[in-house]
């Protein structure tokens, strides 16, 4: 009897990954999964998705999966809001600037006063 023996994960069907990283068939290279691509812990994921956030996921049997085309282009649709918010507040903030006001100097009180 072989004991606790932890089972190997199965990798997931081509161009699908799992949440959390796992290694290839011969063991030798890890490959990222979907937490790891965005750059956040599994659990921060888990939460995402619970919230109906981050890119779309489905169910392999028990497992959670996504496709490595939708990760890519929910990164991409992130990057291009934010390229135009930048470019809005930029155009904003021209458009609202104002040019500066001359200075006005203050007479002082030796000026104002009467010559005698």
């Amino acid at each position: 009897m072989e004991g606790n023996r932890k089972l190997a994960v199965q990798p997931p069907p081509p161009g699908i990954v799992w949440i959390e990283d796992y290694r290839d068939e011969d063991g030798s290279v890890a490959i990222p999964g979907i937490a790891s691509r965005l750059g956040i812990s599994p659990s921060t994921y888990r939460k995402w998705r619970m919230r109906d956030e981050g890119p779309d996921s489905f169910l392999i049997g028990k497992k959670v999966a996504a496709r490595i085309t939708a990760i890519e282009a929910w990164l991409q649709s992130l990057e291009q809001a934010a390229t135009e918010e930048r470019a809005a507040n930029r155009a904003s903030a021209e458009h609202n600037m104002r040019p500066a006001e001359p200075r006005r100097y203050r007479a002082s009180q030796n000026q104002l006063a009467p010559a005698a």
